[in-house]
C-alpha cells in the first residue's frame, strides 16, 4: 500500500540539512494554541517540549523565546502549512490594526517648565479661557489649570506596576521553581532559560520567554543580601568582601531545619552534644559555599566584646551560661547546645533585616577601629633618657 504523499514532506534547514517528520504525528485541534500542540507532539514522541520548540525555531540559535517556524512544524507533522495556520490561530503573527485615534501626546518632565511658562504667558497676554489654552498647547485642561496655579510643575505620579494575567497565572509556579532551584544549588539563581524550559517541560505552562524574563528581573530573590560595595577600604580591613549572597527563601529553609534539629536531634542522627551539633551546622554552612554563616563570627565578637582571634564555636562556649568550661561536663555541654541554637536564631533575625549583613560588618569594623585606638592610648610612652 503506497504511503501518503505528505509523509515525505521535508524542508531545508539553514545548515543545509532536512527536517523529517516525527514518528508520531498528531492532528491539531481547531482553535488550539501552538504551544499546546507542540507539547502534545513532544509527549507523544517522548521529547521534551522545550527541545522540540527550540528545534522548530530553527538555526542558527534555536532561540528560547522566538516563534516556531510554520514550515518546520508542517514538515515534522507531515501536514500542509495552510491547514496548520487555519487550525492554530497563533501560529502566524497577526498584524495589528491601525488605531483609529492618534496616540496621546506625553510631555517630558524636563520640558514642562517651559510649557507652563508659555501657558501662563498666553493667559496673561490674551486672557484666553482654559479650553482655548489647552487646544493651543495640545494638553489637557487639568494641565492648564496646574500651570495657572503654579509655575513649578508637580512631580509625575508613580504608577503601580502592571501585572498581566500571564504573570498572575505563572508567578506562583516561578516562585516555587526558584525556591527549589536555590535549595538544590546553594542559593544560586537559575537563568531565565532554565526557568522557562522547566515551565514548559514540567508544568505545561504557556508563557512567553519575555514574561519570564520580566518577572525574574524584578523578583526579590534576585536582590541578594550583600555587603555594601562602598565599604571603607582601610588597612587590614580583610572583611571588605563583596557579593556574599544567600537568598532569603533558602535562609528560611535552613532555619526550619535547625529548628527541627533542636527539637528532635536524634531524628537527624545527632546525640545532642555540642560537638555533633557544631559539626552539623558547619556541614550546612559548607553546603552553602560558606555563605549561611557569613558574619556570624563578627556578630559574636561584637556581642562578647572580645575574642576576634577565636573561632565561632569557642565564642559560643564563652557566651554560654557559666562561661568557658573545659572539659565540658554534661550540664555545660547541654547549656552550650542551647546557647548555640539561641544565638543562631538571634543572628538570623539580625541578618534578615534590610541591610542586616552590611550593618554587622560595619559594626565590626567600628569595633576594630575602637579597639585599635584604645590600645594605642593605653600603650606606655617611650621613656626619654
Amino acid at each position: 500500500m503506497p504511503k501518503r504523499p505528505d509523509s515525505f514532506v521535508t524542508v531545508e534547514r539553514g545548515d543545509g540539512g532536512l527536517v523529517r517528520p516525527l514518528p508520531v504525528r498528531l492532528r491539531p485541534k481547531t482553535g488550539e494554541s501552538t504551544d499546546s500542540y507542540i507539547r502534545r507532539l513532544a509527549r507523544a514522541n517522548h521529547l521534551k517540549p522545550s527541545y522540540l520548540r527550540g528545534y522548530l525555531v530553527g538555526p542558527p540559535d534555536y532561540g528560547s523565546g522566538k516563534r516556531p517556524r510554520p514550515d518546520r512544524l508542517a514538515a515534522i507533522t507531515g501536514r500542509r502549512q495552510d491547514v496548520l495556520e487555519r487550525a492554530l490561530p497563533d501560529l502566524v503573527r497577526q498584524k495589528r490594526a491601525q488605531p483609529d485615534k492618534p496616540k496621546r501626546r506625553v510631555t517630558r518632565l524636563a520640558d514642562k517648565p517651559a510649557l507652563f511658562a508659555a501657558i501662563r504667558k498666553d493667559a496673561q497676554a490674551e486672557q484666553l479661557p482654559v479650553s482655548h489654552l489647552a487646544k493651543r498647547h495640545h494638553v489637557s485642561q487639568a494641565t492648564v489649570r496646574q500651570a495657572l496655579k503654579s509655575p513649578t510643575p508637580p512631580p509625575r505620579k508613580k504608577r503601580p506596576p502592571i501585572v498581566g494575567p500571564a504573570k498572575e497565572r505563572v508567578g506562583p509556579i516561578i516562585d516555587a521553581v526558584l525556591r527549589e532551584y536555590a535549595a538544590a544549588h546553594a542559593g544560586r539563581f537559575p537563568t531565565v532559560r532554565e526557568v522557562w524550559e522547566k515551565l514548559l517541560d514540567d508544568h505545561d505552562a504557556t508563557v512567553s520567554y519575555g514574561t519570564v524574563h520580566r518577572y525574574m528581573s524584578g523578583h526579590p530573590l534576585n536582590t541578594p543580601d550583600t555587603l555594601s560595595s562602598h565599604a571603607e577600604q582601610t588597612a587590614g580591613n580583610y572583611l571588605a568582601v563583596t557579593q556574599q549572597t544567600f537568598h532569603a527563601a533558602v535562609f528560611k529553609q535552613y532555619r526550619e531545619l535547625l529548628t527541627a534539629v533542636r527539637r528532635e536531634p536524634t531524628r537527624h542522627g545527632l546525640d545532642n552534644t555540642f560537638a555533633s551539633t557544631t559539626a552539623f551546622v558547619l556541614g550546612l554552612d559548607a553546603g552553602t559555599n560558606w555563605t549561611m554563616l557569613t558574619g556570624f563570627h563578627e556578630w559574636l565578637v561584637i556581642r562578647r566584646g572580645t575574642g576576634h582571634d577565636l573561632t565561632w564555636p569557642i565564642l559560643v562556649r564563652h557566651l554560654a551560661p557559666g562561661g568557658w568550661i573545659h572539659p565540658l561536663t554534661q550540664q555545660a555541654d547541654l547549656r552550650a547546645v542551647t546557647t548555640l541554637h539561641q544565638l543562631l536564631s538571634e543572628y538570623f533575625n539580625t541578618r534578615e533585616q534590610p541591610g542586616g549583613l552590611s550593618q554587622i560588618f560595619r559594626d565590626y569594623q567600628t569595633w576594630l577601629t575602637t579597639q585599635a585606638r584604645s590600645q594605642s592610648e593605653t600603650a606606655e610612652p617611650d621613656q626619654i633618657s
